[in-house]
């Protein structure tokens, strides 16, 4: 699942990150089927998402998935470094675009000095890290 999916456009990191511990983490931990959300970047709103039934394993990714809220949820946290050239290039390369850059990077240094949210992970990857790397260190934890 993205944490993009809840962030009420490029303002919302923190407003999306509440939603995914309220309305997502905490009532699917407690075995209920959530009703998903997905904000239409293009319409300036929320649209209907999909059913998440509970069930064996959710992994959830995204800046805001971290915080001291949902960390105690999670089974695994892991962490993505990676420096602001290399992130800004990507989420350009996703978006068409980095208009918006500036003020979401002064979120997410708010959000992630408020909910120490790098501390908080379990495991810290590069951005070289790839999938057999984080399969090998998935494996050692068990």
């Amino acid at each position: 699942m993205h944490v993009e999916h809840f962030y009420p456009g490029w303002r919302g990191l923190a407003a999306g990150a509440r939603w995914l511990v309220d309305e997502v983490l905490v009532p699917w931990r407690r075995g209920k089927t959530v009703r998903l959300r997905e904000w239409d970047w293009h319409r300036d709103r929320f649209e209907p998402g999909g059913l998440l039934p509970p069930g064996d394993d959710l992994v959830v990714e995204g800046c805001g998935a971290i915080s001291r809220d949902s960390a105690p949820l999670a089974d695994l946290a892991v962490w993505l470094d990676g420096d602001e050239p290399l992130r800004r290039r990507r989420a350009a390369a996703r978006d068409g675009g980095d208009e918006w850059w500036d003020g979401w990077r002064a979120q997410e240094d708010a959000f992630y000095a408020a909910e120490g949210s790098r501390r908080l992970a379990d495991l810290v990857l590069g951005p070289d890290a790839g999938v057999d790397e984080l399969l090998a260190l998935l494996e050692r934890r068990g």
